[in-house]
């Protein structure tokens, strides 16, 4: 028995030893030596762990008083802010029904003022919104529109009654902007250029249509109320915009665009048409290509013209009886005089060297005639290539879009137009280079015949002598 009671109590110091905390086992005071100690010391854990729940349990119970505590307090502030709101929102109810009594009281004593706000605010609104487009603001300043605005408040308001000084200054406004519809003045504005920076310049403003610097179509920037330059300026238009600076009275021909209070519709859609050099580009591969082929043609044209020129020059020098130097005719006369042969055989000597000389004169005459004819032909198949396109986008998009089809039909007539501008010139190239060449090789024809004619003379003169 005393056996299982040491074997017992070798557990229950194992067991211990291993709900002790490390705390404990960092004290050497608590380590038990025999077994009335271990005894002593189990005894002494089970005290402090009631003394513990104790603790804990007087402290939840303190806790749980102190949120029952704020429970009553929300729930006391609750109802106090329902009672204030409930009176704020009779004071709200009272107050709106005497506000919509007095509204009708001032409405009935207003009369027909009341009519005369809405009227106000009514001008005040439009002329505003007049003057925010208008052009006649760059010079006269966004003041006014700031004065419209605060009117226009105040009348809807109906409150208070405008001004003698409100009425005389909206007067004023209306007729400032109706007289400067119909006046050319000229000012200093701020001037936006097409790189954003700004600058004072001197500006010419035509009515409520257009304002022009020296050499520019301007147009008015409504939130910066300054002007700014056209990123593209319609240029046939331009003379007159340096003519009406340089006069100060009199008549000017210049271009207004009548289709807006500042001039936009007809201006805009004139310079957003492609230039020629644009609408060279909807020709594509097709009508670089004609390009190309006429610039060979016309480099080849030069080059042929001037040659066959100087051979001309020459040749006229040495009918004249002129020494000349190296060219087709001193030539033909150089086989004349080598060759003291009998008639027929010079004549046939005559026509070689000709014939030599032709295949100089006509050289690359050949190039400028096959581009003559080329082109069209390039014109055509960039016809076809262009409609071919269009068959397709109406096939994926249909017609209900024309936008769609207009890149192939651009470069369908781009380059039905590329191929007859450069036809036309180089058929008249071709042949003024062929008549010019023609020309030159009957002079050649004319001397050489002559001189067969004199070695003629020349023998039947000895024959007979």
């Amino acid at each position: 028995m005393k056996k299982i009671t040491k074997i017992f109590l070798i557990f229950s110091l194992i067991f211990s030893g291993i709900i002790f905390t490390q705390e404990d086992t960092e004290k050497p005071e608590n380590i038990a030596l025999d077994l009335d100690q271990l005894l002593e010391l189990v005894k002494q854990g089970r005290f402090a762990e009631s003394e513990e729940a104790a603790e804990r349990e007087a402290r939840f119970i303190r806790e749980k008083n102190r949120q029952a505590t704020l429970l009553a307090n929300a729930k006391a502030e609750r109802s106090r802010l329902e009672a204030e709101a409930s009176r704020l929102e009779a004071t709200f109810e009272a107050n709106d029904a005497k506000l919509t009594l007095l509204e009708d009281q001032l409405k009935t004593r207003l009369g027909s003022l009341y009519e005369t706000f809405g009227h106000l605010q009514g001008v005040a609104s439009d002329t505003q919104a007049t003057f925010e487009t208008s052009i006649t603001s760059g010079q006269f300043g966004k003041e006014r529109e700031a004065f419209l605005d605060d009117l226009a408040k105040k009348m809807g308001e109906g409150v208070s009654v405008a001004t003698i000084e409100e009425l005389e200054r909206l007067w004023y406004e209306l007729s400032r902007e109706l007289i400067a519809s119909g006046s050319v003045e000229k000012f200093t504005a701020t001037v936006i250029d097409n790189n954003g920076d700004a600058s004072e310049e001197e500006v010419v403003r035509i009515g409520n249509f257009n304002v022009v610097a020296e050499g520019e179509y301007l147009t008015y920037l409504t939130g910066r109320g300054a002007y700014e330059t056209l990123p593209r300026q319609p240029s046939r238009f331009l003379d007159g915009s340096y003519d009406i600076f340089d006069e100060d009275s009199g008549f000017v021909q210049f271009a207004v665009d009548p289709t807006g209070p500042q001039g936009g519709a007809l201006l805009v859609n004139l310079i957003s048409l492609p230039s020629f050099f644009e609408q060279i580009q909807y020709g594509r591969i097709t009508g670089y290509t004609i390009i190309l082929l006429f610039l060979i043609a016309t480099g080849v044209f030069a080059w042929r013209f001037y040659s066959l020129f100087t051979i001309n020059s020459a040749i006229k020098k040495e009918v004249s009886g002129e020494e000349s130097s190296d060219n087709p005719l001193s030539r033909v006369f150089a086989v004349a005089r080598d060759n003291k042969t009998d008639t027929e055989t010079l004549e046939l000597k005559l026509a070689e060297q000709i014939l030599v000389e032709r295949q100089s004169i006509d050289q690359y005459i050949w190039v400028v005639r096959l581009i003559s004819v080329i082109s069209p032909l390039l014109g055509l198949f960039g016809t076809i290539i262009g409609m071919i396109n269009t068959f397709q986008a109406i096939t994926l998009f249909g017609t209900g879009d024309p936008k769609t089809m207009a890149g192939g039909i651009s470069e369908a007539l781009v380059t039905t137009m590329l191929g007859l501008m450069s036809a036309i010139p180089t058929t008249f190239m071709a042949a003024a280079l062929s008549n010019y060449s023609k020309g030159i090789l009957s002079v050649l024809e004319e001397q050489s015949t002559g001189m067969v004619a004199a070695r003629s003379e020349e023998t039947q003169e000895i024959s007979s002598v």
